[in-house]
């Protein structure tokens, strides 16, 4: 073999990528870092709507605690919840409230409160009777860092006798339903997720 050809071998054996190669590998890489971003968004967004969605749970509770706590004999049948701005919130527990929307048809106790339907009020009551936009203030950074924004959540509840009852006002089904009406919140991702309301139910006696 001469010379000429171990040479020609050699560089043959030594040649790089050629640029349709590497024009592929940077395709896969992108294809891999895009799929990567997807995943870190979503993992943010779900994050964000979960905290929602456990502070709707909490103020819902709170909400159904202080009609509960109210038998269904009790004068008067009214509460009140004060929010962080220092708003003060009438929750009337007498039977009425929220209006309510069967779910696929279910019987008595497996309504869902209606939220595209206005407040209920009673008479001489206001917006509030049945329904309260209740903020929780954002608390953050005291030394001049960026504060939260707050968030505003709309709790509606709903007080039913309960068919069938020993008695009528004997036991009472109690509906609390809550839910972030912030389109934006402490971050643009919590707006591309939309979030149920949470619904909570319990029964009360005399």
């Amino acid at each position: 073999m001469s010379k000429l050809s171990q040479r020609r071998k050699q560089r043959a054996g030594s040649e790089g990528f050629s640029l349709i190669e590497l024009l592929i590998a940077m395709l896969v890489l992108t294809v891999g870092l895009l799929g990567a971003m997807i995943v870190i968004v979503t993992a943010i967004a779900s994050n964000a709507r979960a905290r929602l969605d456990s502070t709707a749970v909490a103020l819902a509770q709170s909400t159904m605690d202080r009609i509960v706590v109210l038998s269904a004999a009790a004068v008067p049948q009214q509460t009140s919840i004060t929010d962080c701005n220092g708003t003060v919130h009438n929750i009337t527990t007498a039977v009425g409230g929220a209006p309510l929307v069967d779910n696929n048809g279910m019987p008595d106790g497996k309504q869902m409160i209606d939220f595209t339907q206005p407040p209920v009020t009673v008479a001489g009551g206001g917006s509030g009777d049945y329904q309260m936009l209740y903020t929780l203030c954002a608390t953050g950074s005291t030394a001049g860092g960026v504060l939260g924004t707050p968030q505003v959540y709309d709790v509606r509840w709903n007080v039913s006798n309960i068919p069938n009852s020993s008695a009528v006002g004997s036991a009472q089904l109690v509906q609390v339903a809550a839910k972030n009406i912030g389109e934006v919140g402490n971050g643009s991702l919590q707006s591309q997720f939309f979030t149920m309301p949470i619904t909570l139910r319990a029964v009360r006696g005399n």
